[in-house]
């Protein structure tokens, strides 16, 4: 089996029409680009992700895509390939990463920083498509205890926040003032809420909260981290998505005894590879996030958005288990 063709079609995809006049105002993350490889054998695999160069994507016309199995092409080709892979033996992906471990992903709804109104409106919306985790964007310039409690006062008691303060807290004491305010509210926990690389800062803030931390893997070096006992949890699989990756990254937390969530920023595609992904992986206890659910519709059938009780049911099709929706697809090219 030989590739023959990988098409490259860019897409931008609207959000849904609560948030698409702010996403697009603030141009976040606006296009994306969706990946079609063919083969010599009539298999198609899908895959979606950033713009790869020409260069990138004609290194692989020609090649068998299971010379990339655990390896390390960019992740929405690697995506595609594994879609290809599964597809040809008659298995679901999951299979090809590892022994399945969990029948379910667990998925988490994002907003970027908004008023409290908004907030409380965008809960009320992700609560309706199945969701029960939120992450949100907390920062100096709107009151956070003001923004939990208009979330809190849409939805119902079993509607998890994820603080991510995206190191904007600065300091421990300030950590620690925030904790205070919302410690009556269902969080999860506060994602990066001080620079990670301030190992004491982080040692400071554990030893006077139970609030649990969260922060991304790789920074500080996550066996210096993990012997520090600065957190509760690693965000891995951001920036570096590909399969191998995310699965040593998970390995090594799970080594420590420590949960982890998927990050990747991406469409319908990228989120059944998550699940794929956390399928395999032990630790990959806490919900994942890929932003999809933000958008107004799916470019994948099944579509990937709603969620039952926070959870979607990883596929056991061959390969990813989605096709894209053609007419969909048609509708936001670029």
């Amino acid at each position: 089996m030989k590739i023959t063709q990988i098409d490259v079609i860019k897409v931008k995809v609207p959000y849904h029409e609560g948030v698409n006049e702010l996403m697009t105002r603030r141009n976040l993350y606006q296009v994306d680009h969706i990946y079609k490889v063919h083969t010599d054998v009539g298999l198609v695999g899908i895959g979606d992700g950033s713009r790869q160069s020409d260069e990138v994507v004609q290194r692989y016309i020609g090649r068998n895509p299971f010379e990339f199995m655990n390896g390390w092409a960019p992740t929405p080709l690697q995506q595609a390939f594994y879609d290809i892979m599964g597809k040809a033996l008659g298995v679901p992906v999951h299979q090809l990463l590892g022994e399945k471990v969990h029948d379910k992903t667990a998925f988490g709804y994002w907003s970027i920083d908004m008023t409290p109104e908004e907030w409380a409106a965008e809960a009320k919306h992700a609560y309706a498509l199945g969701y029960r985790l939120h992450k949100i964007k907390a920062r100096p310039w709107f009151e956070v205890l003001e923004q939990v409690q208009a979330i809190s006062d849409a939805v119902p008691e079993d509607y998890q926040l994820r603080v991510d303060a995206n190191d904007s807290f600065e300091t421990p004491e300030r950590t620690l003032e925030v904790a205070r305010q919302l410690q009556d509210y269902n969080i999860e926990s506060f994602e990066t809420p001080i620079r990670q690389a301030d190992i004491a800062g982080y040692q400071e803030i554990k030893r006077h909260t139970d609030m649990p931390i969260t922060i991304q893997f790789g920074n500080p070096d996550p066996i210096e981290a993990i012997r520090a006992k600065m957190n509760d949890s690693f965000i891995i699989a951001y920036p570096d998505s590909r399969a191998a990756n995310a699965i040593r990254e998970a390995t090594i937390s799970n080594a420590a005894h420590l949960p982890v969530w998927i990050q990747i920023v991406g469409l319908g595609i990228s989120t059944c590879y998550v699940m794929h992904l956390a399928a395999v992986m032990p630790n990959a206890t806490m919900p994942s996030i890929t932003l999809n659910a933000l958008r107004a519709f799916d470019l994948v059938t099944p579509s990937t958005i709603p969620l039952v009780d926070g959870y979607a049911t990883v596929p056991n099709r061959p390969g990813l288990g989605v096709e894209l929706n053609e007419d969909a697809l048609d509708n936001c090219r670029v």
